[in-house]
């Protein structure tokens, strides 16, 4: 039935600078800005409701009225059986319950044995765990359990024999096993107090109103004090003793006119104490009806934050919830939640969990959450957690493509680049749909060498919002312009004759001019064949020069051999006419053509150097030579002591 019971004993006979010391204390550890003590009285009792006996907890209101309100639990079981409920606050903060358990809701044994006291402990004032019995004694009930400035306990017990009611007294080094001390003759339900100077005062029901006993040696002697400490006209009993604010207040039953001693007969009422409990005076007639054995508390609420969401960054699009888990202290009481964003109360955020659907840059700010516990018994208790950042990260998109053509030199190199948006961007270029290994920039080097024509590329980009994919590009590639058959260093033809020149080429999309001494002889024609030709009809001096092809495309520039052509003068018309060599130039044989037809003729074939490299006989007027091994160039046919020039081109 005590809550603090040590403490009030240090609450007398201090010296000034002590009470003020005790008083800053309070007022810096349990007062709010509005300069009321965040605390909530709670009112342990007995209902008498229908299927409800057993131990309850009520809390008193701001307006000053009760809330009747949850079930006790031990060890998370609401036992009807359980009753008679005395409350000690322990050092750390947590409740420590003694009661009585009997037989209530379910029929005793044929032999029960001596009642049994119990004791669990609670740091929320609903939940109790840890029950263990403490105490058994015959006839025993309604315990009242003090702790002496040495640290040791004393419990006070009812024993009823017949019409007469005890004080049974039992002692304890730990408060967890009672040893029987002594019995009080003739008293009351107790009640006990510690007071300053370590003597215990035992408050009890008596004639006109609650009496009481004093001990000064521990719990072992008693004698009865003069007067009475809550004078009432009518009955009052099991008295509660507990500090509330700055007073002493004290619980008592009394009756209503419903029954008498039944429970439904019973209310609870309570008075206050100015004088350190010597007196007190009622000031609630009625705080619960059908409810007894009262034991008050005044517990400190406090509110503890269990988890809260962190700082986010989120995609736009995306959903953002953000969380707090905050526990009250009690756990009986509501608790109200109002999420802010940059300082603004957001409307209809009011709950623990606050989601944002589909989420824009304006969302983007520093999150709060207020938490408030209502309804307590004086002052007011928030708290204000955060602040949460959320960042808003962009949506991965391409803000600088790439062209869909790109057209290049076989020896070219271009540089491809694009650009995105968004956050953690992977460039990723693929070629004809397969990734280019080592290619993870926001550009590329594309090589004429490495590419082919026709070939595409593109680049896909990730980011932690998404991918986005920049336009294919065709690559267009100029091949090497080649000459693969060029022009002879010259060519002798005899006057009159005709020629053709030739140069094969590996081309596309270019153009070409034949050129005489440099000069060109067209203007640039497109060329469409692979092989390129110029022909020479009559040949005469005026025909002779330095011949060359100029090619070109948008890549390359060639010009062909510089081929000297000279015209041959025969010395005489029958020398002129002593053999004609065919064709000009040759490719894979000469064939010989001599006037004289009777005699046989030896052809010498020789280069510029007079190595002879092949001989033939003219039979008949007629020769022939395999030429097709022999290089390109300018060569002499030596017959009959005349020497001819001819040229071979392969």
């Amino acid at each position: 039935m005590h809550i603090e019971k040590h403490f009030l004993n240090s609450l007398f006979n201090i010296d000034t600078n002590m009470i003020q010391r005790i008083v800053l204390y309070m007022l810096l550890f349990c007062f709010g800005a509005e300069g009321f003590a965040q605390t909530l009285n709670l009112m342990y009792y007995v209902s008498a409701r229908p299927g409800e006996h057993g131990m309850w907890v009520a809390r008193q209101l701001p307006n000053g009225s009760w809330l009747r309100g949850e079930k006790v639990l031990i060890d998370g079981v609401f036992d009807g059986n359980g009753v008679d409920p005395d409350i000690f606050k322990q050092s750390d903060g947590s409740l420590r319950l003694y009661y009585f358990q009997g037989y209530f809701v379910t029929p005793p044994p044929q032999n029960p044995g001596p009642n049994p006291i119990y004791s669990a402990v609670s740091t929320d004032g609903i939940r109790f765990t840890g029950k263990r019995k403490v105490f058994e004694y015959d006839n025993v009930f309604d315990p009242s359990v003090v702790q002496l400035p040495n640290g040791s306990y004393v419990m006070g017990c009812t024993q009823m024999i017949g019409n007469t009611v005890n004080t049974v007294v039992a002692t304890s080094n730990d408060g967890l096993t009672f040893t029987y001390k002594t019995t009080v003759q003739n008293t009351g339900i107790p009640e006990m107090m510690v007071l300053q100077d370590g003597s215990i005062r035992l408050f009890y029901n008596g004639a006109g109103g609650i009496v009481s006993s004093r001990s000064t040696d521990g719990g072992t002697t008693w004698q009865k004090e003069q007067g009475v400490r809550l004078a009432n006209q009518q009955f009052v009993g099991d008295p509660s003793v507990s500090k509330v604010g700055n007073v002493l207040r004290m619980y008592v039953k009394g009756f209503n006119a419903n029954g008498g001693q039944k429970l439904v007969g019973h209310k609870t009422q309570y008075a206050e104490s100015t004088d350190g409990g010597n007196t007190f005076q009622m000031q609630q007639q009625l705080v619960l009806d059908s409810a007894s054995v009262p034991e008050g508390v005044e517990m400190n609420v406090a509110l503890t934050m269990e988890s809260l969401s962190k700082h986010d960054t989120s995609c736009l699009g995306e959903d953002v919830v953000f969380e707090a888990k905050v526990a009250g202290k009690p756990e009986m009481l509501p608790l109200t939640y109002q999420w802010t964003r940059n300082g603004i109360q957001i409307p209809n955020a009011n709950a623990a969990k606050y989601t944002i659907n589909n989420i824009s840059i304006s969302d983007s700010g520093a999150y709060s959450v207020i938490v408030s516990v209502g309804q307590l018994s004086s002052g007011t208790l928030s708290a204000t957690y955060g602040p949460i950042g959320l960042s808003i990260k962009p949506q991965t998109m391409i803000v600088n493509d790439i062209q869909q053509e790109l057209s290049l030199c076989h020896d070219q190199m271009k540089v491809v680049s694009c650009m995105a948006q968004g956050m953690q961007l992977n460039y990723q270029w693929m070629k004809s749909g397969n990734a280019i290994i080592g290619q993870q920039k926001n550009e590329i080097v594309i090589n004429g060498k490495d590419f082919i024509d026709g070939d595409e590329i593109y680049c896909v980009i990730k980011g932690d919002c998404g991918a986005d994919t920049t336009k294919r590009m065709k690559i267009s590639i100029t091949p090497e312009l080649r000459i693969t058959k060029d022009l002879s260093d010259g060519y002798a033809i005899q006057l009159g004759a005709d020629t053709v020149l030739s140069v094969r080429i590996s081309s596309k999309n270019c153009t070409y001019q034949w050129l005489r001494n440099d000069v060109p002889l067209m203007t640039e024609q497109i060329a469409n064949d692979t092989i390129i030709t110029l022909n020479i009809s009559s040949m005469d001096t005026s025909k002779s020069g330095r011949y060359a092809l100029l090619i070109r495309n948008q890549c390359d520039t060639l010009t062909s051999v510089k081929a000297v052509l000279s015209v041959t003068m025969p010395s005489s018309v029958e020398e002129g006419q002593s053999i004609l060599i065919f064709p000009q130039p040759a490719e894979r044989a000469l064939h010989l053509q001599a006037n004289n037809n009777n005699d046989v003729l030896k052809a010498v074939l020789m280069n510029v150097h007079g190595t002879v490299l092949r001989i033939c006989d003219v039979v008949a007027g007629k020769g022939f030579m395999l030429i097709d091994d022999i290089p390109s160039g300018l060569y002499f046919i030596r017959m009959s002591d005349v020497v001819y020039p001819c040229i071979i081109h392969h």
